[in-house]
């Protein structure tokens, strides 16, 4: 009798502590997750404390110790073995092919946009996020700024969104009757920050948060909803209407808690909570973080670990890469793209290359272009700058005139943006900066001039009269330096019409075909 009293308070105590666990931590009861064992193994502590304080007698344990000690070792031996068979020593090529990487060529990237380009870095969108929430005095007392910043593709923009959460416990009482009054959003390409009241929206306040508590508790809603579910990210999103919404990616495993692989969406409107599940390919285009940032930087780098098997990847490492140290987002069709370069595992401080990944379906291109590193090239643009002390934020990747090229932004020790910077990917000691003020389509057409790219878009033809012509040694080249009538100043290399360029004088009348910039760039002259 005694003996089945301890073992029916063992299990009381263990189903208690099971439930306090689940609701605190909200594991999912799935095997597949580490998350559940360990769920298992502590809540079945006290069944086991129990269970042991009964079957003590003088010579020992009894069996019944022996047995329950047997039963949660071999849990913990077997999910050790899972693992052990499910490791990439054995799947090297299943773990490899995780990613379908394409190979591209670098014209599949737009040519740059500055209406679609995030110039604006992570640290400078939240200082402006938390100066726009500072001007309003009737809710910064009661609310703050979530650092969460999704970089979403919203209304033809590039923003970046986050929501107000409760500024603690006791502004969570004070308000949550009426919710969450809105989020901030701010144009990655220009800067401005908005604070969007749902109300203005027809919408009423956000009931669930990060910060809330008990059942609208953000997480714990999802939890208790799908209790089985494995996720992956969370992130805040808007949909074109400005709704909010909190969107999950739901995973499976292989083994338990290897090899994550995405296997839909969970999107819960942050005002009433309610929630619709998408498989993959069914997830609405509005949604654009389907696929974390880091689940596919570990994806790209077991493409390259495995691409000839495991050994491979320690011994030999032949066409062996890596993603570098950084990454970052570029918009391509209306979709958010992460972009990272891929390198040798020598750490040469060179890119062999390219990778550009679509965070909403996972397409996948790989771009074999030779060049700088981010981290070399930032270094570069802050030595063009050294005298000024600027720092460079990490590279952006867009086309100019079909030409690789590195965007960055240097900053102040304040972190204000001072500059803009461009670099060439193949070689990065040709850098040209231009001061904040002039703005990026000025920066595009001093590189454009610097680098002789030959862009279409700013290609202009006119006849003009010469009022000075020098001719200057440059790197063991001839250029001819000349200025129209109303002050304007052409470069031109000799080459281009050996004919010409070196019989001209003052008062000549020529045809000049180039591309505009503070000196513009000769492409063609004919008298």
């Amino acid at each position: 009798m005694k003996k089945s009293k301890s073992m029916m308070l063992g299990i009381f105590s263990s189903l208690i502590l099971a439930a306090v666990y689940f609701f605190l931590f909200l594991p999912p009861i799935n095997p597949t997750s580490f998350e559940f064992w360990i769920f298992l193994w502590i809540s079945l502590i006290p069944f086991m404390v129990i269970s042991f304080g009964s079957g003590f007698s003088r010579n020992g344990f009894k069996k019944q110790n022996a047995i329950w000690i047997g039963v949660y070792g071999a849990s913990v031996i077997l999910v050790l073995l899972v693992v052990f068979v499910n490791a990439p020593f054995f799947h090297a090529q299943e773990y490899g092919h995780r990613i379908d990487l394409v190979q591209s060529d670098f014209s599949d990237v737009n040519e740059v946009d500055f209406q679609k380009t995030a110039i604006v870095d992570r640290d400078s969108t939240m200082v402006l996020g938390d100066r726009t929430l500072g001007q309003l005095p009737e809710l910064i007392s009661q609310f703050e700024v979530s650092d969460i910043y999704s970089q979403i593709s919203y209304q033809d923009t590039i923003i970046r969104v986050t929501p107000l959460d409760y500024n603690g416990l006791i502004k969570y009482f004070t308000n949550r009757a009426n919710g969450i009054p809105g989020y901030i959003t701010v144009n990655a390409t220009t800067g401005k920050s908005d604070l969007v009241k749902l109300e203005e929206l027809g919408l009423s306040g956000m009931k669930y948060s990060e910060n809330a508590i008990l059942f609208e508790d953000r997480d714990r809603h999802l939890r208790f909803a799908y209790p089985f579910d494995n996720f992956y990210e969370t992130n805040f999103e808007i949909d074109e209407k400005g709704v909010p919404y909190w969107v999950t990616s739901t995973v499976t495993y292989k083994g338990i808690g290897q090899k994550p692989t995405i296997s839909g969406v969970i999107a819960m409107n942050a005002i009433d909570g309610s929630m619709t599940k998408y498989r993959i390919g069914e997830i609405p285009e509005w949604i654009d973080r389907v696929y974390s940032s880091n689940l596919i930087i570990e994806q790209v780098n077991q493409s390259g670990a495995y691409v000839h098997g495991f050994f491979n990847s320690i011994i030999g490492q032949k066409d062996v890469y890596q993603t570098t140290e950084g990454y970052n987002y570029i918009e391509l069709n209306d979709d958010i793209w992460l972009y990272t370069g891929i390198t040798s595992v020598n750490n040469d401080e060179s890119n062999i290359g390219f990778v550009l990944v679509n965070q909403r379906t996972q397409e996948a291109k790989k771009i074999m272009s030779s060049g700088a590193e981010e981290f070399s090239a930032m270094r570069s643009a802050e030595g063009k700058v050294q005298n000024l002390g600027y720092q460079s934020t990490f590279p952006l990747l867009i086309n100019v005139g079909g030409r690789p090229t590195y965007l960055v932004s240097l900053k102040d020790n304040a972190g204000l943006v001072k500059m803009y910077a461009m670099v060439d990917c193949a070689d990065y000691q040709q850098v040209v900066t231009v001061d904040k003020d002039k703005g990026l389509e000025y920066l595009k057409s001093q590189y454009v001039a610097a680098m002789n790219i030959v862009d279409v878009n700013t290609i202009e033809e006119k006849t003009v009269t010469l009022q000075e012509v020098s001719y200057v040694n440059l790197s063991g080249d001839t250029y001819v330096f000349m200025m129209d009538a109303e002050g304007n100043v052409y470069k031109s290399s000799i080459s281009i019409n050996e004919k010409l360029l070196p019989f001209l004088k003052s008062n000549d009348v020529v045809t000049i075909k180039y591309t505009k910039g503070e000196i513009n760039s000769v492409l063609n002259i004919e008298k």
